[in-house]
């Protein structure tokens, strides 16, 4: 009976015949080629049949069916973390960086610091060398160069990186280098004065005063204005001390708020209005002291004059409005042309000298002993004249 006939279960009568057949078919002598009974195991005896009873086999990684017409083999794995060749994806949950078989694969070794050259590295002298500021190499593995940001010790003064500029004050060179700076000995953009390693020790030049930390002169400062007014310009006294204020402030000079003019009205005079700091001197632009303090100033006066403008520019014998005598105190009010409002001919004002080489002997001797520098003439105040301007 061909195996076709067993497909045909709906004639009823050869159920009955089922365990015949089968064993037919297993001691037919071409046994091998019929189909097998699921969980049954054949024999390796071509003649007869296992009567053992049926035993549940375990997943096996893959599966082989057999036809008449050929073999169709399943390549899928079962296994867990298996990959397909189907592209499923994978869903064994395996570690990023690990293999099939559990190992871990890990990248080349790029740690800077670890004394190996890797890529991406300029230099690597190991954890112990690699240094940010003493070191041939940085502890980034970078060689140090001007501009990092770092400040390589011996070889860099600083480093502003791209802020590096070979003018700006208080700045860094594109050497890196200090630039222009407090400190350097030289006077140079706000400064009052720099005498280098002596600043802020107290030391100081002939004829001159200490200078700070910060280049400022460790005194008040002292100027001749470099505009003239005529008397009626300035009103006041009060406005006269404005006018200083501005050139001050127009000049950088610190504290400009503070400066009032040597010049005194009915109401104003630098006896009543300055400050009187004992110990505390003046000193004009160009760094020359005139007086050690108020006292030395009202006793003998300004030494060589205030002849320099808060431009710098040094005036000798120069018209100053005053209306103020040796004491710092009001002279006659009818000498300051109607307390500095009138600019007619006919009104006068009593005017100073800023000063006179002392190589013209005679005429030096006479500006000291009679106090010229604030009581020379009485003049019209139709002329303009210039302010000395004192800080407070």
């Amino acid at each position: 009976m061909s195996s076709r006939g067993l497909m045909k279960r709906t004639h009823s009568p050869l159920l009955s015949l089922w365990p015949v057949l089968t064993f037919a078919c297993y001691s037919g002598s071409d046994a091998g080629g019929g189909p097998v009974d699921p969980g049954t195991t054949a024999s390796t005896s071509p003649t007869s049949a296992s009567t053992d009873p049926p035993t549940t086999s375990l997943p096996t990684t893959s599966a082989t069916s057999s036809t008449s017409t050929g073999t169709l083999t399943d390549t899928t794995s079962t296994g867990p973390g298996s990959g397909s060749s189907t592209g499923a994806p994978d869903t064994s949950g395996a570690e990023p960086g690990t293999s099939s078989s559990g190992t871990t694969e890990l990248p080349p070794s790029q740690s800077c610091g670890d004394a190996i050259l890797d890529p991406g590295e300029e230099c690597d002298l190991g954890a112990a060398q690699n240094d940010d500021q003493e070191g041939a190499c940085t502890l980034t593995c970078k060689l140090p160069k001007c501009g990092d940001h770092l400040i390589w010790a011996g070889k860099e003064d600083c480093d502003n990186g791209d802020n590096n500029n070979d003018v700006l004050y208080g700045g860094c060179t594109t050497q890196c280098k200090y630039g222009p700076r407090c400190g350097d000995a030289k006077l140079q953009d706000s400064e009052e004065c720099d005498l280098g390693p002596d600043n802020g020790n107290g030391e100081f030049l002939p004829d001159s005063v200490p200078c700070t930390g910060g280049c400022r002169f460790k005194a008040k400062l002292v100027f001749l204005s470099s505009v003239a007014y005529m008397a009626g310009e300035l009103k006041t006294a009060e406005d006269a001390d404005v006018e200083c204020q501005k050139l001050a402030a127009k000049a950088k000079f610190d504290n400009a708020p503070s400066f009032k003019a040597w010049i005194s009205d009915a109401s104003h005079s630098p006896a009543k209005d300055f400050t009187k700091t004992a110990g505390l001197p003046y000193v004009r632009p160009d760094g020359v002291r005139i007086a050690d303090d108020w006292d030395d100033l009202i006793l003998n006066g300004p030494d060589d004059g205030i002849t320099v403008t808060e431009t710098g520019v040094a005036l000798l014998s120069t018209g100053v409005w005053t209306g103020t005598g040796p004491n710092g105190q009001l002279v006659p009010e009818t000498l300051t042309c109607k307390g500095w409002s009138s600019s007619e001919a006919v009104d006068k004002g009593q005017r100073g000298l800023s000063g006179v080489e002392k190589k013209l002997g005679p005429a030096w001797t006479q500006w000291v002993d009679n106090d010229h520098w604030t009581t020379y003439l009485i003049s019209s105040c139709i002329f303009p004249y210039h302010l000395y301007c004192f800080e407070q």
